[in-house]
């Protein structure tokens, strides 16, 4: 059964606040696409929540979108930020951004100062947006989580975010949230073994999961040597069939004034 796309142009009600409602199910969307092929999309149990800017890997439109990014991030030169700039003035989407932009009619002033004062604590464990979402889900009475396509496994910027996404991914467990994280997702799962029980081998030695993880060129987007700076040659065609991939909803052109 589709589920029908919900026109929102204003902030639609906590669905925890629904009568005998006793279970909110949020699926937290990346584009990492090992895992993404097993988001719920057809499951109308499951609201969904992602980047927007990874828009065109999503079987359907999300329930919510998200870019917290700076508005310079988004709106500098380049034909692929001047798409994404004109879906933004098209999106109908509730999209949380740092600030309401009159030029977003669906966006939506993300609450930064009421979940630091809840969640922040002592160092304020944000680094990227899942971090984010997962605070705000906190604030609507989450009682399920799912992460699909979200691993922060390579050698770029989500390297270093990976804590931090494990971090309230712990802070969630402890609130008594179910998570659902496909066996592709390798958060809370490397290394696998205990350490002091498992890290060591019969000679004492460590075990070779629990060293310095060495990246392969498939595993990172900057160079592994010294040279060009390209990205490899998968991601190089991902990135050329990115544009021509997109549905038709990814995309919308804005209407011409005659």
């Amino acid at each position: 059964m589709a589920v029908p796309f919900r026109p929102a142009t204003t902030l639609l009600p906590s669905r925890a606040s629904s009568p005998g409602r006793t279970v909110r199910k949020i699926g937290l969307l990346g584009s990492h696409a090992s895992s993404l092929r097993w988001c719920p999309w057809s499951d109308p149990s499951w609201e969904l929540w992602g980047h927007a800017s990874s828009r065109a890997w999503y079987g359907r439109e999300l329930d919510r979108y998200f870019d917290l990014h700076r508005k310079e991030c988004w709106m500098r030169c380049g034909k692929k930020t001047a798409r994404y700039v004109e879906w933004l003035a098209s999106n109908t989407v509730p999209i949380y951004m740092q600030e309401r932009h009159p030029n977003v009619p669906a966006s939506r002033r993300y609450p930064r100062e009421r979940i630091l004062m809840e969640y922040g604590g002592v160092r304020r464990h944000f680094r990227n947006h899942l971090a984010w979402m997962i605070a705000l889900a906190f604030t609507e009475g989450v009682t399920t989580l799912g992460l699909f396509g979200v691993n922060y496994g390579t050698e770029t910027e989500y390297q270093n975010q990976r804590g931090s996404a494990e971090y309230w991914l712990g802070r969630a467990e402890e609130r008594g949230v179910q998570l659902v994280l496909p066996d592709e997702c390798t958060l809370l799962a490397e290394p696998a073994g205990l350490y002091g029980y498992e890290s060591h081998d019969e000679h004492g030695a460590l075990k070779s999961e629990y060293k310095h993880r060495q990246f392969t060129a498939a595993e990172t987007i900057s160079p592994l040597k010294t040279g060009n700076a390209g990205p490899p040659a998968h991601l190089a065609a991902e990135i050329e069939a990115e544009e021509r991939m997109r549905p038709a909803w990814a995309l919308r052109a804005v209407a011409k004034e005659a």
